[in-house]
């Protein structure tokens, strides 16, 4: 996110201004006084109208059951509310968004005749929707509908109630200013592409895709390893049934590669994509595989000539591999694949195929498809432990992490440095989780019952071992998952409330772990012959780069962001985009496939209408204005103008409505819908001339991820002063010049403009 700031030149030293013909121009001198901008013109006027009688407005403010009421002043914030010039009325009530609050609208409505609703309540992120479905219930139109955020972003974001009031006073101000000039608006239709594209090949992207299918839509799955099913597949059994993981997943492996409307594309990666809900155009980017999957048989000749070894990343470098290898026994396509960054070309491979399917002339290929939604399912990777250097992870062979403790379980368990069965187990959980200075702050969620079912499970397998779990705070919350626990303490494991110290060597092949018993308040030094590692879970990589492909948000914790966490959990801020499985977080194989199920379930209700709303929020070109001098095609990031004899027109379906050419243009002959210039001036004047806070500072901030940005400060209740003002705006390249001066003349001391 960049922030770009303006301080505002208050002194006479640096600022001057002058009217002519009602008109005010402003000159602003840089600190030696050299005049770097002349005659800014503040155009308050510009094409803006009202209808010939004025707008009747109401205002309804929420207590958000104290979410506000406790911090904001509501009953006053009302009172001044009800002074606004356009106001009809102004009412609070406890519970806005409950049966009784939109009664409470509805009857305001129909008494007074309202023809614009304000609310003043939580971010219009959460409930904006609500109250556009209520307001058209009642005949105005849902875009006369205007949203103040005075929680995320006013309540949660102070202690202080006089200046917390204060600022609810002037956001709403704000949000009536611009409400007197919003106008109807009509949402139109187009018809939508069936196909659908599944980036990730895991358990989640597996289900999702299976599920769409079986309802008759084609699925395009991309992954971008040799074979799909993701970590599931490298896991020897799962909680808290001890299933075996391979059943569970190779039936759906088969199903998948089976499926006739599912089309597989491994080694595969999505290079751009374009368009909009309904309608995408992914370029996918194949990596040459050097074998034709149609030819192999599986036989393994050519690695057995392979003159090259590497380590297994299936088996998470507890094995060797060739460079020419299956990924896996059930891998699916069962084919194998040339190691590209490992093969030395000498292709003696090719000479022992006898079925010619390997291809030394292979090369990477790109294709293009269409469809109607994206569900992303990338999955995660595991923390390097290696970074804290007090567990010895890399020093020690004995020292391993508990995806590989799950290889070599199915490879039959022992102790890596010289083949022996271990006989005693300790497991240190929270590497890199729960450590603000040296990892995420965040808990991983599976670690404590991934260890605790590892535990239970070598302990069926190797008789009188010991097993020791160390443990911050032991977590069990899924079904079954407390008992299982409670299982795992009978069966004899020993459970250890405290971090580990360090994990040194001893006595050549053996470990000694330093810890804590917090319990007891005792230090412990106890010595083991396998040390397992839980670390913390990390996104995927390459994460950041496709969700700027795809325009999604990364939340704090560098996963992907849903777009509201309990009523909208698998959705992305980009329509018709879903998201599924660890991307969002960490989590178990349940909640990735209920998370699958979901994110099916929501594609197909956006596919299964036929149709696609698209939003009325675009550009639009005044004709007799426009003299086709073409700089706003050249700004416009979409490609969504066009420039013909008549003048430029938008084509309002690939149009994203950032705004960006209404600054640009020299004849002032494009406007945004629904973020007019008349619109955004009336917001500005009301926001920064009402109330007397000193300094007051207006924060223009992008509507999606600065915006988001700024909920999620409130939402972790962290606190910024409460002279700064939040506005909202499609992208700051909304904004030109006088919008700056606009926010100065009314009383601004420093303007922010937050991307």
């Amino acid at each position: 996110m960049r922030t770009f700031e303006t301080v505002s030149p208050r002194s006479d030293s640096c600022w001057e201004s002058y009217s002519i013909n009602s008109v005010t121009y402003y000159s602003i001198y840089s600190p030696s006084h050299n005049k770097i901008h002349c005659r800014s013109k503040i155009h308050f006027d510009r094409d803006v109208k009202l209808s010939r009688r004025e707008p009747r407005v109401g205002v309804f403010i929420c207590h958000c059951g104290g979410n506000i009421g406790n911090t904001v002043d509501v009953e006053k914030v009302k009172d001044a509310a009800a002074q606004f010039q356009f106001v009809r009325c102004a009412e609070t009530h406890r519970y806005l968004c409950s049966s009784s609050g939109q009664d409470l609208i509805r009857r305001k409505t129909h008494e007074h005749g309202l023809e614009r609703v304000v609310i003043g309540s939580c971010s219009p992120r959460m409930h904006l929707k609500t109250f556009r479905d209520l307001c058209s219930s009642e005949g105005i139109n849902p875009y006369l509908v205007e949203i103040a955020n005075l929680r995320e972003q006013c309540s949660w974001t102070t202690l202080d109630k006089d200046n917390a009031t204060d600022k609810a006073i002037a956001l709403l101000a704000g949000a009536v200013g611009r409400a007197a000039y919003l106008e109807p608006l009509t949402p139109t239709q187009m018809k939508v592409n069936s196909n659908v594209a599944v980036i990730g090949g895991g358990v989640s992207g597996i289900c999702a895709s299976l599920e769409l299918a079986n309802q008759g839509y084609k699925v395009f799955m991309v992954e971008r390893r040799p074979s799909i099913g993701g970590h599931m597949a490298q896991l020897s059994k799962t909680y808290p049934t001890l299933d075996c993981s391979l059943c569970i997943l190779s039936p759906k492996l088969a199903e998948a590669k089976g499926h006739p409307l599912i089309e597989l594309m491994t080694n595969t990666e999505v290079g751009a994509i374009d368009g909009s809900a309904g309608d995408y155009s992914l370029t996918l980017t194949t990596s040459p595989r050097y074998v034709d999957e149609t030819k192999c048989t599986g036989c393994g000749e050519c690695a057995k000539v392979c003159p090259v070894e590497v380590d297994d990343e299936f088996e998470v470098r507890t094995a060797r591999r060739k460079a020419i290898y299956l990924p896996f026994p059930q891998a699916v396509p069962n084919a194998y694949v040339i190691d590209e960054k490992n093969c030395t070309k000498c292709w003696l491979c090719v000479k022992a195929c006898r079925h010619g399917a390997i291809n030394p002339r292979d090369q990477v290929s790109q294709k293009r498809i269409e469809v109607g939604a994206v569900i992303v399912a990338t999955g995660f990777r595991l923390f390097d432990p290696s970074m804290l250097t007090q567990y010895g992870f890399g020093a020690h062979p004995n020292i391993v992490t508990n995806l590989q403790l799950e290889r070599l379980i199915e490879h039959g368990v022992y102790r890596p440095s010289d083949g022996k069965t271990p006989r005693k187990i300790a497991w240190v959980l929270c590497v890199g989780s729960r450590d603000i200075k040296n990892g995420q702050p965040y808990c991983s969620k599976i670690c404590c019952m991934a260890a605790v079912k590892e535990a239970v499970l070598l302990r069926e397998l190797v008789p009188n071992l010991e097993t020791w779990i160390f443990y911050t705070d032991l977590r069990a919350a899924g079904k079954g998952y407390e008992e299982f626990y409670a299982r795992a303490g009978e069966d004899g494991v020993m459970f250890v409330r405290g971090r580990v110290a360090e994990v040194v060597p001893v006595n050549g092949d053996e470990l000694m772990v330093r810890a804590e018993d917090t319990l007891l308040g005792e230090p412990l030094e106890v010595t083991f012959d396998l040390v397992v590692l839980c670390p913390a879970i990390l996104p995927e990589a390459g994460t950041t780069e496709l969700a700027g492909k795809l325009g999604l948000h990364i939340g704090s914790d560098n996963f992907l962001l849903e777009r509201h966490y309990k009523l909208r959990p698998v959705d992305s801020e980009n329509d018709g985009i879903f998201l599924s499985g660890c991307c969002l977080g960490p989590k178990d194989v349940r909640e990735s496939v209920i998370e699958a199920l979901s994110a099916a379930s929501r594609t197909a209700s956006l596919l299964g209408k036929g149709v696609v709303t698209i939003s009325p929020e675009k550009a639009y070109v005044t004709a007799d204005k426009c003299d086709s001098c073409g700089v706003c095609v050249k700004v416009c990031p979409t490609r969504s103008i066009d420039l013909l004899p008549s003048g430029a027109t938008v084509k309002s379906i690939s149009c994203v409505g950032c705004g960006l050419c209404v600054p640009v243009c020299p004849k002032d002959a494009i406007d945004l819908r629904h973020s007019t210039e008349s619109q955004l001036m009336a917001e500005i004047e009301g926001v920064a001339r009402t109330t007397s806070t000193k300094p007051k500072i207006i924060a223009f901030a992008e509507a999606t991820s600065a915006y988001t940005a700024c909920d999620l400060v409130g939402l972790s209740r962290r606190q910024y002063p409460t002279n700064v003002r939040v506005i909202k705006v499609p992208s700051v390249g909304r904004l030109h010049t006088r919008h700056l001066l606009a926010a100065f003349s009314a009383g601004a001391d420093g303007v922010i403009m937050i991307e």
